[in-house]
């Protein structure tokens, strides 16, 4: 009996504050709409402002998701490849042919490199994508963007040369 009574007067206690609450809360707000306007207003011109910076690099923003789009068609045909040599080495293993493994030695150290060259240039891009994205909150980013278009490019490039590469070793392992 005692708990149930403690029970019912915390409750009412909390129904209490929690309605004084939500009466100091709205009596601010009604009583000074003006900062809830000003507010959104400064979201809204802040937006704006943000908007018509992009709107000018509306065409490089294009051109750099193509080559992302490029480039990830790239690294699925790459990751075949990859399953396919995989397959390909499993089999040269078991079979015994060291003459096959020891023709692609010099191929995979090439293709280790190239990995590297790709790490460098990807870690390089996620920089570029940090100083435009602060570039264009400063309303520039021409040099930013023509610089992440360039290495996104390059890594495209050496993208293509890791295929070829995955080809040449597919085709000594057959």
């Amino acid at each position: 009996m005692l708990m149930k009574k403690g029970l019912i007067a915390g409750l009412g206690v909390v129904i209490l504050l929690g309605s004084g609450i939500y009466g100091i809360h709205s009596v601010s707000a009604a009583g000074n709409p003006q900062i809830i306007e000003t507010k959104t207003n400064v979201e809204g011109s802040h937006a704006g402002k943000r908007l018509k910076v992009l709107s000018q690099f509306k065409e490089q923003m294009h051109q750099v998701n193509q080559l992302k789009e490029e480039r990830l068609d790239l690294k699925k045909q790459a990751v075949e490849k990859k399953d396919t040599l995989l397959d390909l080495w499993m089999a040269a293993k078991q079979s015994g042919h060291k003459e096959k493994l020891k023709q692609v030695k010099e191929e995979r150290k090439q293709l280790k490199a190239l990995n590297k060259e790709i790490k460098i240039k990807v870690t390089a891009g996620k920089d570029d994508r940090k100083a435009l994205k602060e570039a264009v909150k400063k309303g520039e980013g021409s040099e930013q963007f023509t610089k992440l278009i360039s290495d996104q490019q390059a890594i495209n490039t050496k993208m293509k040369e890791e295929l070829s590469l995955l080809d040449q070793l597919i085709a000594h392992l057959i």
